[in-house]
């Protein structure tokens, strides 16, 4: 798991890099977080490979975290590429839900663990989780109930803010004859969970600072805005597909269609 922290810090470099670069009205910031969302996939994926090849040590738990992980990376990739295929909801929310059900398997395993030995810390560990498992469902329920999504957000960041406030009063903690930080008990679990908390993390500022003005919108020029609001009443549920298409799809088609021919009355 440590050799890929070198990999995951650029990664998290080129991805604020992408959103600054897109904030400041620069289409290749789009782009820049397309390709690290599928690197991240590829990270993954490669990740599955070795521990499948290494039988020896077979988790099921963590085949099923890197599946649910890769599918979600990809996806996301695409969705920036402006790539669709049929189902593509419904496969996102089935990734979403393997994710949920592996990390709360965890944290009740390591919740059951280590209340025996300290409470804090493992009522620490299920608020770190439990604040992991409702981002998770706040992201993926959005296309089959958009209402929840942001609930599902707004106590997960609760619980998150509970986890540091309490973990920076409590830096030290003991587990038995072990020592040390709630932060660095929870890397001990050889999980992708902080990854995914600290992408989560920078999601939710992000998109605090953008309501409050503080940070501006994210910005691209590929499509008409309208194109982009289409896209997002789709992702929230709020249209239905009519003769097999959606109305972004439909928007998309007719638009390529006159860059076309705009493009030949030209030559």
């Amino acid at each position: 798991m440590k050799k890929y922290n070198t990999y995951y810090y650029l990664l998290f470099v080129l991805l604020v890099m992408g959103a600054f670069a897109s904030m400041a009205q620069n289409s290749y910031g789009f782009k820049i977080m397309g390709m690290v969302a599928f690197v991240f996939g590829l990270l993954f994926l490669t990740q599955l490979v070795y521990h499948l090849k290494n039988k020896s040590k077979v988790d099921y738990l963590i085949i099923c975290e890197l599946i649910g992980l890769f599918t979600i990376s990809i996806i996301l990739g695409l969705r920036v590429f402006y790539i669709h295929f049929e189902l593509v909801e419904l496969l996102f929310g089935l990734a979403g839900g393997l994710l949920v059900a592996v990390y709360s398997i965890k944290v009740f395993k390591l919740f059951k663990e280590i209340i025996q030995k300290n409470k804090v810390l493992a009522w620490l560990v299920f608020c770190f989780y439990a604040a992991l498992i409702l981002y998770i469902l706040s992201m993926t329920v959005t296309p089959f109930l958009p209402v929840f999504s942001e609930v599902f957000g707004i106590i997960a960041f609760g619980l998150l803010v509970i986890f540091v406030v309490i973990s920076y009063i409590k830096k030290e903690l003991y587990y038995g004859a072990e020592k040390g930080t709630s932060v660095s008990f929870i890397a001990k679990s050889k999980d992708r969970s902080i990854v995914l908390m600290s992408l989560f993390l920078l999601f939710t500022v992000y998109m605090g600072l953008s309501k409050l003005e503080v940070l501006p919108k994210m910005y691209s020029d590929e499509f008409p805005q309208a194109y982009f609001e289409l896209v997002n009443n789709a992702e929230l549920g709020l249209e239905s597909a009519k003769d097999g298409k959606l109305r972004h799809e439909e928007f998309k088609e007719r638009y390529d269609q006159f860059l076309e021919n705009f493009s030949k009355r030209n030559e």
